[in-house]
Protein backbone atom coordinates (compact mmCIF):
# COMPACT_ATOMS: atom_id res chain seq x y z
CA UNK A 1 0.00 0.00 0.00
CA UNK A 2 1.38 3.83 -0.87
CA UNK A 3 -0.08 6.79 0.96
CA UNK A 4 0.70 10.12 0.52
CA UNK A 5 0.10 12.73 3.40
CA UNK A 6 0.15 16.17 4.37
CA UNK A 7 -0.99 18.30 7.09
CA UNK A 8 -1.36 22.19 7.36
CA UNK A 9 -2.73 24.77 9.26
CA UNK A 10 -3.39 28.70 9.18
CA UNK A 11 -1.72 30.24 12.02
CA UNK A 12 0.85 28.17 14.49
CA UNK A 13 -1.69 26.88 16.05
CA UNK A 14 -4.64 27.67 13.83
CA UNK A 15 -7.09 25.87 12.10
CA UNK A 16 -5.57 22.55 11.03
CA UNK A 17 -6.27 19.55 8.45
CA UNK A 18 -4.64 16.71 6.83
CA UNK A 19 -4.65 15.34 3.89
CA UNK A 20 -3.82 11.94 2.84
CA UNK A 21 -4.55 9.58 -0.78
CA UNK A 22 -4.30 5.90 -0.47
CA UNK A 23 -3.05 4.01 -3.26
CA UNK A 24 -4.22 0.31 -2.68
CA UNK A 25 -2.34 -2.89 -4.65
CA UNK A 26 -5.20 -3.69 -6.61
CA UNK A 27 -4.99 0.26 -7.99
CA UNK A 28 -8.17 1.64 -5.65
CA UNK A 29 -7.61 5.35 -4.55
CA UNK A 30 -9.09 6.28 -1.67
CA UNK A 31 -8.90 10.27 -0.74
CA UNK A 32 -8.81 10.83 3.03
CA UNK A 33 -9.57 14.83 4.46
CA UNK A 34 -9.86 15.45 7.69
CA UNK A 35 -10.23 18.53 10.08
CA UNK A 36 -8.14 18.52 13.35
CA UNK A 37 -8.91 21.44 15.33
CA UNK A 38 -6.29 24.33 16.16
CA UNK A 39 -2.84 22.49 15.99
CA UNK A 40 0.11 23.87 14.55
CA UNK A 41 1.72 22.91 11.28
CA UNK A 42 4.08 19.92 12.05
CA UNK A 43 1.55 18.58 14.93
CA UNK A 44 -0.45 18.34 11.46
CA UNK A 45 1.58 16.88 9.48
CA UNK A 46 2.14 13.87 12.06
CA UNK A 47 -1.40 13.60 12.12
CA UNK A 48 -1.92 12.77 8.26
CA UNK A 49 0.59 10.15 8.78
CA UNK A 50 -0.74 8.50 12.00
CA UNK A 51 -4.17 8.85 9.41
CA UNK A 52 -2.05 6.77 7.19
CA UNK A 53 -0.93 4.20 9.39
CA UNK A 54 -4.32 3.87 11.03
CA UNK A 55 -6.06 3.43 7.91
CA UNK A 56 -3.50 1.03 6.44
CA UNK A 57 -3.35 -0.95 9.75
CA UNK A 58 -7.12 -1.41 9.22
CA UNK A 59 -6.71 -3.28 6.03
CA UNK A 60 -3.89 -5.56 7.38
CA UNK A 61 -1.65 -4.15 5.16
CA UNK A 62 1.66 -5.51 6.09
CA UNK A 63 3.74 -2.89 3.83
CA UNK A 64 3.32 0.94 3.56
CA UNK A 65 4.82 3.19 1.74
CA UNK A 66 4.53 6.93 2.72
CA UNK A 67 5.46 9.86 0.97
CA UNK A 68 5.46 13.39 2.89
CA UNK A 69 6.69 16.88 1.78
CA UNK A 70 7.38 17.31 5.63
CA UNK A 71 11.17 16.67 5.84
CA UNK A 72 10.74 17.24 9.77
CA UNK A 73 8.55 14.08 9.86
CA UNK A 74 10.29 12.08 7.51
CA UNK A 75 13.65 12.72 9.33
CA UNK A 76 12.20 12.24 12.80
CA UNK A 77 10.32 8.94 11.81
CA UNK A 78 13.24 7.61 9.68
CA UNK A 79 15.61 7.71 12.76
CA UNK A 80 18.07 11.05 11.39
CA UNK A 81 16.83 13.60 13.53
CA UNK A 82 15.58 13.30 16.81
CA UNK A 83 14.71 16.73 17.87
CA UNK A 84 10.71 16.13 19.01
CA UNK A 85 9.16 19.11 20.73
CA UNK A 86 7.60 18.20 23.71
CA UNK A 87 4.19 18.94 21.94
CA UNK A 88 5.30 16.23 19.71
CA UNK A 89 6.36 13.22 21.14
CA UNK A 90 3.06 11.62 21.89
CA UNK A 91 1.90 11.51 18.34
CA UNK A 92 5.38 10.36 17.50
CA UNK A 93 5.05 7.54 19.73
CA UNK A 94 1.81 6.93 18.28
CA UNK A 95 3.14 6.55 14.94
CA UNK A 96 5.99 4.34 16.10
CA UNK A 97 3.85 2.18 17.85
CA UNK A 98 1.77 1.63 14.73
CA UNK A 99 4.26 1.65 12.60
CA UNK A 100 5.50 -1.31 14.14
CA UNK A 101 2.51 -3.68 13.25
CA UNK A 102 4.01 -3.45 9.64
CA UNK A 103 6.77 -6.56 8.53
CA UNK A 104 7.87 -3.44 6.01
CA UNK A 105 7.22 0.30 5.73
CA UNK A 106 8.88 3.17 4.70
CA UNK A 107 8.71 6.62 4.64
CA UNK A 108 10.47 9.23 1.74
CA UNK A 109 10.66 13.10 1.51
CA UNK A 110 8.85 14.22 -1.91
CA UNK A 111 8.95 17.78 -2.93
CA UNK A 112 5.36 19.76 -2.38
CA UNK A 113 4.21 19.96 -6.13
CA UNK A 114 4.92 15.60 -6.25
CA UNK A 115 2.47 15.81 -3.16
CA UNK A 116 -0.78 17.63 -4.39
CA UNK A 117 -3.49 15.86 -4.24
CA UNK A 118 -2.72 15.21 0.12
CA UNK A 119 -2.15 18.68 -0.25
CA UNK A 120 -5.47 19.51 -1.51
CA UNK A 121 -7.19 17.72 0.71
CA UNK A 122 -5.49 19.11 3.65
CA UNK A 123 -6.26 22.63 2.43
CA UNK A 124 -10.22 21.53 1.80
CA UNK A 125 -9.86 20.42 5.88
CA UNK A 126 -8.17 23.45 7.18
CA UNK A 127 -10.91 25.05 5.09
CA UNK A 128 -14.04 23.23 6.74
CA UNK A 129 -11.96 23.59 10.30
CA UNK A 130 -11.94 27.43 9.65
CA UNK A 131 -16.22 27.70 8.81
CA UNK A 132 -16.62 25.08 11.55
CA UNK A 133 -14.39 26.84 14.44
CA UNK A 134 -13.54 23.66 15.71
CA UNK A 135 -12.13 23.25 19.32
CA UNK A 136 -8.83 22.67 20.22
CA UNK A 137 -8.33 18.54 21.15
CA UNK A 138 -9.86 17.12 17.85
CA UNK A 139 -7.25 14.37 18.34
CA UNK A 140 -6.39 12.35 15.50
CA UNK A 141 -4.47 9.58 17.92
CA UNK A 142 -7.45 9.97 20.33
CA UNK A 143 -10.52 9.49 18.40
CA UNK A 144 -9.34 6.97 16.10
CA UNK A 145 -10.64 9.10 12.59
CA UNK A 146 -13.78 7.78 13.29
CA UNK A 147 -16.09 11.31 13.87
CA UNK A 148 -14.41 14.22 11.08
CA UNK A 149 -13.70 12.00 8.52
CA UNK A 150 -14.01 12.27 4.92
CA UNK A 151 -13.19 10.01 2.00
CA UNK A 152 -13.70 10.07 -1.56
CA UNK A 153 -13.58 6.45 -2.62
CA UNK A 154 -12.57 6.57 -6.64
CA UNK A 155 -13.23 3.49 -7.00
CA UNK A 156 -15.74 1.27 -4.35
CA UNK A 157 -14.02 -0.52 -2.17
CA UNK A 158 -15.09 -1.64 0.96
CA UNK A 159 -13.82 0.31 4.60
CA UNK A 160 -12.69 0.00 7.34
CA UNK A 161 -15.07 -0.10 10.41
CA UNK A 162 -16.01 3.60 11.45
CA UNK A 163 -14.83 5.02 8.49
CA UNK A 164 -17.17 6.46 6.40
CA UNK A 165 -17.32 6.96 2.84
CA UNK A 166 -19.03 10.15 1.12
CA UNK A 167 -22.29 9.69 0.21
CA UNK A 168 -23.01 6.77 2.52
CA UNK A 169 -24.59 6.60 5.45
CA UNK A 170 -22.60 6.96 8.28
Amino acid sequence: MIAYVDGGSRGNPGPAGIGVVVEHPTGKRVEISQSIGARDNNYAEYAALVVALEYASAFDSPRLHVYSDSEVVVRQISGSDNGQSPALRGIYSACIDLISNFQHFAITHIRRENNADADRLAKEAIDRATREKQPAGNDPSEDRFRDALVIHVTERVASPPGFVQLGQPA
